[in-house]
C-alpha cells in the first residue's frame, strides 16, 4: 500500500484539495478584481468632476465679477465702490498695467498655505484691479468615501478624511474584536487608489497638488464565511480520502502495475507476466490481453533470433571462404598484369568484405549479452584510439573525399576503459558519419574534461537526422522511418549504447536535417 502513497497522494491532491484551493482563490480573486475595479472607476470618475470643478469655479467667479461690474463706469470707478459691489472678495489695485488685450483673465495664486481665485480687471488705464477670494477645500470635497489632501510648494498640507473613513476608524478604535479579526483573519484590505491634479498658477507653473484618494476599509469577509469554508474543506478532504482510496485500487494500482510492465516489455524482458489475480472483470482482461501480447511477442523474438542467427551463421561461411578466394584470385591477376580483371577482383573482395561486416554485425548484435561480458579496463589514450580508427577509416575517407579532424589533445587524454570496447563503439559512429556524409564535408572529433567526465563529441555536417528517428534511434531493431539518414542495420547504436553504459556513461544525439549530426558520449575518467 505504501509503494502508491505518493500516486495517491497525487491523486488526493487532483481531486480535492485542489479544486477546493482554486476555487475559494477564483472567488476571491474575481470578487477582488471587481472591487478594485469598482474602486477605481469611482475614482475616476470624482476625480474628472473635480478637475472640471476647479476649472468652472474659476471661470465662475469671473463671470461673477464681470457681471457686478458691468454697469460701472470704468473711467470713474475707484477701490472704494468696487469693494462696495463685491463685498464678498478681496479687492486690491494693482500698479503694473497688463494690456487691455490680456484682461480680464482668471488664475490660481497661492498665498501662505492658502489657495485664492483671481481675477484681474482693468483700472483707469493705470493699472489693474485684482479680486480675489480663498478657495473652501472642505466645499470642494467630493461626496462619498474619499480623502482629500492638498500640499503645496512650500510644504504646506492639509488632509481632510472622508466621513465614511472617519465612522470606520472610530468603529474600529473603540471595537476590540474587529481590531483582533483584523490582525487574525486581515479583514481589512490595505489597499489604496489615488490620483493627483495639479492646480497651476499665471505664469503655468504648479503651486498646490490635489489628491484624490480612496482607502479600501471594506471587510472582506465574516467569521461565519471562514467557518464555512472549513467546514466545507474538512467533508471535502474526508470525502476525498475515501474516493481517493477506490480511485486507487480501481486505477492507480493496476495502472502502476501495467506500466511496470510496459517498461518490461521494452526493455525486451518478453518473460515477464502480470499477475491476473483480480476481482475486477475489467482490469482482469486487460492484464490477459498484456499477458497474451507479452506471450507472442516471446514466441515471435525467440523465432526470429533463430532464424537471423541461423540464417547469418549460413550466410558467413560461404563469404568467409569467398574472401579467400577473391583475395587468391585477384593476386594472381596482378601477378600476370590483367589490370582490369585485378580491379574487378579487388572490387568484388571489397563488397563481399562489406557483406561479411554486415553479417558479423547482426549475428554479434543477436549474441551480445552485456551480463555475460566483462571489461578489460586499461589507461587508455582518447587520441590514440581516434588516430587508429581514422587509419582503418581512411580508405572509405578518401574515396568520398571527406575532411577528417582530430580535436583530441594529444597525450592528455587518458581514461579507464576497455579499449577494444571503445574502439568498437568509435568505429561504428564513424562508420555511420561517413556513410551519411556527402563528398567533400567534414567530419570532426573533439573531447573536453569536466567534473571528473570527458565528453566526446563526433559531429559531422551530413544528410542529419529526422525529429522523429532521434527518439528512437538507440532502439534494437530501429533503422529509421526517413530517408534522409542511414542508420545501418539497426543494431550497432544499440550496442554502442549498451557498451558506453557498461562504463558508466551515456551517449546522447543532437541533430538538424541537412545541417548536422552530433553524438556526445560521456565517460568517467577513473574506473
Amino acid at each position: 500500500m505504501l509503494k502508491f502513497a505518493k500516486y495517491f497522494f497525487i491523486v488526493f491532491l487532483i481531486t480535492t484539495i485542489l479544486p477546493l484551493v482554486l476555487m475559494f482563490a477564483w472567488n476571491n480573486s474575481q470578487m477582488e478584481k471587481f472591487h478594485n475595479i469598482m474602486m477605481k472607476n469611482g475614482l475616476n470618475i470624482v476625480y474628472n468632476k473635480m478637475d472640471h470643478t476647479i476649472k468652472n469655479n474659476l471661470k465662475a467667479q469671473e463671470g461673477d465679477v464681470l457681471r457686478k461690474t458691468y454697469f460701472m463706469n470704468k473711467q470713474n470707478y475707484t477701490l472704494e465702490k468696487i469693494k462696495k459691489i463685491l463685498p464678498e472678495y478681496n479687492v486690491q489695485i494693482i500698479n503694473d498695467s497688463i494690456k487691455d488685450s490680456e484682461i480680464p483673465y482668471s488664475y490660481y495664486e497661492r498665498i501662505n498655505s492658502d489657495l485664492y481665485m483671481v481675477t484681474m480687471l482693468p483700472y483707469n488705464g493705470r493699472g489693474n484691479v485684482k479680486v480675489s477670494q480663498k478657495v473652501d477645500f472642505v466645499q470642494l470635497h467630493p461626496t462619498g468615501p474619499f480623502n482629500l489632501e492638498i500640499t503645496f510648494d512650500n510644504g504646506g498640507k492639509y488632509k481632510y478624511l472622508s466621513a465614511d473613513n472617519i465612522e470606520f476608524l472610530k468603529k474600529k478604535k473603540n471595537d476590540k474584536f474587529l481590531n483582533f479579526a483584523d490582525k487574525i483573519f486581515k479583514l481589512s484590505s490595505e489597499h489604496k487608489y489615488q490620483k493627483t491634479l495639479k492646480i497651476k498658477n499665471n505664469n503655468n507653473k504648479p503651486i498646490a497638488a490635489i489628491t484624490l484618494s480612496i482607502e479600501d476599509k471594506t471587510p472582506r469577509g465574516k467569521i461565519d464565511n471562514i467557518l464555512t469554508g472549513l467546514i466545507i474543506l474538512i467533508v471535502g478532504i474526508i470525502s476525498s480520502f475515501v474516493i481517493g482510496l477506490i480511485i486507487k485500487k480501481l486505477f492507480v494500482v493496476p495502472i502502476m502495475a501495467l506500466s511496470a510492465a510496459s517498461a518490461q516489455i521494452k526493455r525486451g524482458n518478453f518473460a515477464f507476466r502480470l499477475n491476473t489475480d483480480t476481482r475486477i472483470e475489467l482490469i482482469q482482461s486487460l492484464y490477459n490481453s498484456f499477458n497474451d501480447m507479452a506471450q507472442n511477442l516471446d514466441t515471435k523474438e525467440k523465432l526470429r533470433e533463430s532464424f537471423i542467427s541461423n540464417l547469418t551463421h549460413d550466410l558467413r561461411t560461404p563469404l568467409v571462404s569467398q574472401a579467400q578466394s577473391l583475395g587468391f584470385i585477384s593476386e594472381k591477376f596482378k601477378e600476370i598484369g590483367l589490370q582490369n580483371e585485378y580491379e574487378l577482383a579487388e572490387s568484388l573482395a571489397k563488397n563481399n568484405e562489406h557483406l561479411l561486416k554486415m553479417v558479423n554485425l547482426i549475428l554479434e548484435s543477436y549474441s551480445f549479452d552485456s551480463s555475460k561480458l566483462k571489461l578489460k579496463r586499461e589507461q587508455v589514450d582518447l587520441y590514440e584510439i581516434i588516430e587508429d580508427c581514422h587509419e582503418k577509416l581512411r580508405p572509405l575517407l578518401s574515396e568520398k573525399k571527406i575532411d577528417f579532424i582530430n580535436n583530441i589533445y594529444k597525450g592528455g587524454t587518458k581514461i579507464e576503459a576497455d579499449l577494444f570496447q571503445l574502439t568498437r563503439v568509435f568505429i561504428n559512429l564513424l562508420s555511420n558519419a561517413i556513410e551519411n556524409t556527402n563528398e567533400g564535408n567534414y567530419i570532426k572529433v573533439g573531447a573536453k574534461f569536466e567534473d571528473k567526465n570527458v565528453y566526446i563529441t563526433i559531429e559531422d555536417n551530413g544528410n542529419g537526422i529526422a525529429p522523429e528517428d532521434l527518439k528512437v534511434i538507440f532502439d534494437r531493431y530501429y533503422s529509421g522511418k526517413s530517408l534522409e539518414r542511414k542508420l545501418g542495420s539497426g543494431f550497432g547504436l544499440s550496442v554502442c549504447q549498451n557498451l558506453i553504459s557498461m562504463h558508466g556513461g551515456e551517449i546522447t544525439v543532437e541533430s538538424e536535417l541537412n545541417k548536422f549530426t552530433r553524438f556526445t558520449i560521456r565517460l568517467p575518467i577513473g574506473a
